[in-house]
Order: C-alpha cells, then sequence, then structure tokens
C-alpha cells in the first residue's frame, strides 16, 4: 500500500513503483530526495510521490582497495641524473 512521503524519515528505506527500492537521503515539507539502488539519486516533490516501506536490506557498499606506496629506492633509479651547469659546459683544450 502506498503511502505519503511525509509519513517517512530520513534513512527509512522504500519503494516506488517505477523505480524501485531506495534510501530516503533527505526529506522536507517540498522535496523528498532518495537514493535508489538501481537507477541512482532522484528528487521528487513530496506531496506528489508515493512510496511504500520496503524490508530489504541496502546493497553492500563496494570495497576499496588501497594504494601501495612505491620504494624510494625505485623511484630514484628511475629518476634522470641531474649534471651542474658548469659540468656541461667544461670543454677540453687541446695543445
Amino acid at each position: 500500500m502506498a503511502k505519503k512521503a511525509r509519513e517517512f524519515s530520513a534513512k527509512d528505506r522504500v519503494a516506488h513503483q517505477k523505480f524501485g527500492t531506495g534510501t530516503i537521503v533527505d526529506i522536507d515539507a517540498h522535496h523528498t530526495t532518495i537514493l535508489f539502488d538501481e537507477t541512482g539519486q532522484r528528487k521528487f516533490i513530496t506531496s506528489m510521490v508515493k512510496l511504500a516501506p520496503s524490508d530489504t536490506p541496502p546493497p553492500a557498499k563496494p570495497v576499496r582497495k588501497k594504494k601501495v606506496a612505491k620504494k624510494k629506492a625505485t623511484k630514484a633509479a628511475k629518476a634522470p641524473k641531474k649534471t651542474t651547469k658548469a659540468a656541461a659546459t667544461k670543454t677540453v683544450k687541446k695543445k
């Protein structure tokens, strides 16, 4: 049975006829923002949207892998050798 959005609060799980199940992100007298499991975030007019309560759990968040720090030795080995200005302009004189 569909209820008016005003009967729900933030973080409630709801079902919408067109967009499926989702979690209410923000709700006030004018707008209701819902993060749907399949279609992303949508904003509705609170007085017009019809929602049903949902017992389905939210989807699991993907696990992000941590970046591994590179060793300083490999970084130093790949860096180009610096030459000084004096060494670059030094010429050999012939006698």
